[in-house]
């Protein structure tokens, strides 16, 4: 009889890959002192006054937004606001709690732990499970995660969480936060917790430091320890940015309230070093991980003879991101983090974003029509339609000709 031998080739890989899991499963368990399983809680329980040792300290309705990712794909259309959910923003003081690193679950008493963002998933569309998160399933009304080493602290703020090592993620889901925690009466001898890692990275501990306006003492929490607060102050997230999804993402997964956005871009524009920079840029990711790999080379040489200059946002200071993001007139590049500073730019700049292939994630289109920027993805499928579908962070190449062409007819001259 015939076999197909990457039929048997792709079966033995699923099983070492079945294999490699369970491995690394027991392995967490030893690393981090042990599973543990919670009933899950969220604001709407809280609010109801059957929760006891909680406090609401803040508690409002808002109107999210979203926008369409507009790509180059002959549509005639224009990414526009649009009406997402309500959602409530708070703040709570919680008594006897305990915070994971790197994780947004907090345990209460009896078990019960806070968790809004499945009462927001309502197709089950969210993945909770993620290499670096103390979160490992969510299901029905049940939580299963990491149980972590344990350190002990009479009172603090937590404004630490899951995906916080990711620029975008630590901006707009915990860095904002602190404009809420300014304007609370919270006392400066009351520290605040963010994750180890954020403290770490310059770039990040200066983020921190800029928004941490009234001077709070800053805490880490390691990845795999936990921390049991007597009192405890816990700001939710503005914006509503889930974790990974399943298959592939909705236009309307990521929301933002566009007040708060606009609040966020006006204080942190008061922090630019003012320093000059090229008026057209092309985001390197020569620095960056292998994901998202793309013939960079080739179209830098092509942009250069459009009078674009490369730039590495990673390597330069926070003031000096603003700076170069407020100033520039076109930005190209790579999808990557290095756009999450598109927050800075003016309503004049145009933005264009290179990818694999059309993505509905809508994280950069929001916060661009929300400030009126004109941003445009330029995807590998344009001019290849026979690609081969794979990851969204597979290696892809840009047709230069193609490429070429659109510059010169989004009024674009070589010079």
């Amino acid at each position: 009889m015939y076999k197909d031998n990457s039929i048997i080739h792709i079966g033995r890989r699923l099983k070492l890959n079945k294999l490699n899991s369970f491995k690394k499963f027991i392995k967490d368990i030893i690393h981090y002192r042990g599973l543990l399983r919670g009933n899950l809680i969220s604001i709407k329980e809280i609010s109801s006054g059957n929760i006891s040792d909680v406090e609401i300290l803040s508690f409002k309705n808002v109107r999210l937004y979203y926008s369409s990712p507009l790509f180059n794909d002959g549509s005639d259309r224009k990414s526009e606001l649009r009406e997402g959910r309500d959602y409530i923003q708070y703040a709570v003081h919680i008594k006897n709690a305990i915070i994971y690193g790197d994780s947004n679950l907090i345990t209460l008493f009896h078990n019960q732990v806070l968790y809004d963002l499945p009462i927001y998933d309502e197709f089950k569309r969210y993945k909770y499970t993620n290499f670096n998160s103390k979160i490992i399933t969510v299901k029905g009304n049940t939580v299963f995660y990491w149980k972590g080493i344990t350190d002990n602290l009479e009172k603090a703020v937590w404004m630490g969480g899951n995906f916080s090592w990711n620029y975008y993620h630590l901006l707009y889901e915990f860095v904002i936060k602190f404009l809420y925690l300014n304007n609370l009466d919270i006392s400066l001898d009351i520290p605040v917790l963010v994750d180890q890692y954020c403290l770490e990275v310059p770039q990040y501990k200066e983020l921190i430091d800029i928004a941490n306006r009234k001077g709070y003492r800053l805490i880490g929490v390691d990845r795999q320890r936990r921390v049991k607060v007597k009192e405890l102050i816990y700001i939710n997230c503005p914006n509503l940015i889930p974790p990974n999804i399943k298959n592939n993402d909705q236009v309307n997964d990521i929301q933002f309230d566009i007040k708060i956005l606009s609040e966020l871009r006006r204080y942190f524009l008061s922090y630019s070093s003012q320093r000059e920079f090229p008026r057209r840029l092309f985001i390197s990711r020569k620095n960056a991980s292998g994901r998202r790999r793309f013939n960079e080379d080739a179209v830098m040489k092509l942009l250069s003879k459009f009078g674009f200059e490369a730039v590495f946002p990673e390597k330069m200071s926070i003031p000096d991101q603003i700076s170069l993001f407020n100033q520039a007139d076109w930005i190209i590049g790579g999808s990557g983090a290095a756009f999450t500073n598109i927050l800075f730019c003016r309503n004049s700049t145009k933005i264009i974003i290179f990818s694999k292939e059309y993505f509905n994630f809508s994280g950069f289109s929001t916060i661009a029509s929300a400030l009126g920027i004109y941003l445009l993805y330029i995807t590998e499928e344009d001019t290849n339609k026979k690609i081969i579908r794979g990851d969204i962070h597979d290696p892809f190449e840009i047709n230069l000709t193609y490429l070429k062409e659109e510059l010169i007819n989004l009024g674009l001259k070589i010079g």
